[in-house]
């Protein structure tokens, strides 16, 4: 009886060894493994590098948000002159660009090397100009809403401060795309307006709230 009872407690103890034996082969000091979630493990696949959104915002020859300097100036036709200053850097057409049925300055704007913003610009321009636009943009964008020159002004002093004095933004518009681009349409001085087209991020971000 005895006996019996010692073979069963040696096959009790033998099994007991193997089952911990097995365990720390599974794992080495509480570490866990993929294969213990039941996780594929890594194979070397590359990861999907992320696309747009089908409703994202296209500017004129593809140029979207976030694309650097080099990118843009891979994908406009026209040669432009850099300019660099603090975080910001500004890249304007070297001639006028083809707007609709009119010709404008054309600027593009980078926040670390990111584009954030874009502006055609029409210097001695006329009433009816901004006229046509207004409803040009209104074609493509729908009705437009009131726009707030204070907002105008922050944007623009981020980049050129003072570049706009707040009583000359006369008329101002805007429009709000399906991926919350912000358009404006606006005068900046007694014969000169711009369109001006501002990124998401950047539009989430035009006062400095530090410390309030």
């Amino acid at each position: 009886m005895e006996k019996e009872y010692m073979k069963r407690l040696a096959v009790m103890a033998a099994a007991l060894i193997i089952f911990l034996t097995a365990g720390a082969g599974g794992a080495e000091q509480g570490q866990t493994t993929w294969e213990q979630f039941g996780l594929p493990a890594d194979t070397g696949t590359p990861a999907i590098t992320a696309t747009p959104a089908p409703n994202a915002f296209r500017f004129r020859d593809g140029i979207r948000w976030g694309m650097t300097p080099q990118q843009v100036q891979a994908l406009e036709t026209e040669k432009m002159t850099e300019r660099s200053m603090a975080d910001w850097s500004i890249m304007l057409t070297d001639s006028k660009v083809v707007v609709s049925r009119f010709t404008a300055d054309l600027v593009f704007m980078f926040r670390q090397n990111q584009l954030q913003m874009i502006s055609y610009e029409f210097p001695n321009a006329r009433q009816d100009d901004f006229l046509y636009l207004g409803g040009a943009l209104g074609t493509v964008y729908g009705e437009a809403d009131e726009a707030d020159p204070l907002t105008i002004k922050a944007l623009m002093d981020a980049i050129n401060p003072n570049r706009y004095k707040t009583e000359q933004i006369r008329e101002a518009a805007k429009w709000i795309t399906a991926d919350s681009t912000t358009i404006y349409l606006y005068f900046y001085a007694a014969n000169a307006f711009a369109i001006t087209y501002v990124s998401p991020e950047m539009g989430s971000k035009i006062y400095q709230i530090n410390g309030l």
